[in-house]
Order: C-alpha cells, then sequence, then structure tokens
C-alpha cells in the first residue's frame, strides 16, 4: 500500500498559502509513477507543457497547474505529480467536463498507462481562508499524510503550531488540508500537513531549524492526536 500513497503525494509545493482571503481552494491531483530515467522526465516536462498550453487556451478554469517531482520518501525520483488548483469544485468540474470532450489533448501528449495513475482532491478547510501565489519551479514542499484520530483536540492545538514554528526560526509556510476525495490506496488519510519552502536550500534550513523544543512541542500537542499515513519531499520542476 505504501507504493500506491506514495504515486498521491501533494505536490504542494507548487503553491503557499496564508490565512488572508476569503477564498478556499480545490487541488485536483494525478501523481504518474514509473517515471524513472531522465529521458522519461523530459517527455513528460514537454508533455505537461503542450497539454497546459491547449487547455488553457481551450478554456480550463484553474488557478494553477503545476508539474513536481518526488526528491524523498518511496518512490522518489520516479514519481511526479500533475496539480490542478481550483477556487471552488464548480470550476474544477467544469474543467473535468472540458478535458472529458477534448480527450486529445491528453493523449497526443502523455503515454501513459492508467495503471500508473492515482487521482485524489484535497481542499482546504471548511472556513479557512487562503490567499494563493502560483508556484515558481523549484519551490519544496515537505508533506505529512495523517489520519486525525481526535479532531476537536487537534483543531484547537493546530493553529499555534506556526507560532511555535517561527520561534525556532523555521521561516516555511505551514498548512493543512483535507482530504475529499481518496482512494482506497491512501489507506486512512483524512489530511495533509505541510510545509513549503522557495527552495531545496530554504527547506534544509528549516528542517535543522526543527529543534528539540519544537520536537517536543510537537510530540506533545499534534502527535498523540493523528496517525501518519506516510511521509515525503516534493518539488515543483514545471510550470
Amino acid at each position: 500500500m505504501k507504493n500506491s500513497i506514495a504515486k498521491i503525494i501533494i505536490i504542494f509545493a507548487f503553491f503557499m498559502l496564508s490565512i488572508t482571503s476569503s477564498k478556499a481552494l480545490v487541488l485536483d491531483l494525478y501523481s504518474v509513477s514509473g517515471v524513472n530515467s531522465p529521458e522519461k522526465r523530459a517527455e513528460m516536462v514537454a508533455g505537461y507543457e503542450k497539454f497546459k498550453n491547449l487547455a488553457e487556451a481551450g478554456g480550463a478554469g484553474w488557478l494553477d497547474f503545476t508539474l513536481s517531482m518526488k526528491i524523498k520518501g518511496d518512490g522518489y525520483n520516479e514519481t511526479v505529480l500533475f496539480a490542478a488548483v481550483y477556487e471552488n469544485n464548480t470550476e474544477m468540474m467544469k474543467t473535468n467536463s472540458l478535458f472529458a470532450t477534448n480527450q486529445p489533448w491528453f493523449d497526443e501528449n502523455f503515454n501513459i498507462d492508467t495503471d500508473q495513475v492515482v487521482n485524489a482532491v484535497f481542499e482546504t478547510p471548511p472556513g479557512a481562508d487562503v490567499d494563493y501565489d502560483p508556484a515558481e519551479v523549484g519551490r519544496t514542499l515537505w508533506y505529512g499524510l495523517i489520519n486525525v484520530t481526535d479532531f476537536l483536540n487537534f483543531v484547537n492545538r493546530f493553529p499555534q503550531m506556526p507560532e511555535k514554528m517561527a520561534e525556532s526560526g523555521i521561516e516555511g509556510q505551514l498548512g493543512l488540508l483535507s482530504c475529499s476525495i481518496c482512494p482506497a490506496s491512501m489507506g486512512d488519510t483524512t489530511h495533509m500537513m505541510f510545509l513549503a519552502a522557495d527552495s531545496l536550500e530554504d527547506m534544509g534550513n528549516d528542517m535543522d531549524s526543527f529543534d528539540f523544543n519544537m520536537q517536543r512541542w510537537f510530540y506533545s500537542n499534534i502527535r498523540p492526536f493523528v496517525e501518519q499515513v506516510d511521509t515525503g519531499m516534493n518539488m515543483v520542476i514545471a510550470n
């Protein structure tokens, strides 16, 4: 099951969230395995660019569409993820309908077997206000897929975490997504926690800043109320 879970790693590296506006976000994610050579990765990037141009010219309603590569964890350097970010579910479904009537956009640009692909949909939590910045190439995301076992205790403590991280010198942005459509291969996943940084080096600095005090707070206030399903790291390679 871990290999299947690894396929869907949310490449949130593709964007940053901050609690500032009145919009929720929906992420439609397609993880593709078996991209295990420089040639295959180059073909995937070329297909992504052609597909994106066709889709946007045809009326795709996304806010952003990125391609990322898994660089840490199960399936590293052989798993890529297409992430379409929408303002709401209506825009996602309208765009999916557009794709269904224009299948050649996909068929002519990708050589992907359906058993290589896992699809999932994540959303910002109900009531969350977010401001979206399109991802740049190089943006790096550490993620943890989790099963929240005590929701009330978790939501009471999670908002304290950014302040605690800042006290430890962590500069990346912390985020939380809920899983609205998750395949069975993702096990008991209910949410994803993530930390996004502008580059690999910035992510390394944040990891070094996750000191003893931060770890003690995390394992006292977050870890008792969640079960970890999977963890890893991704980096945007095309946008």
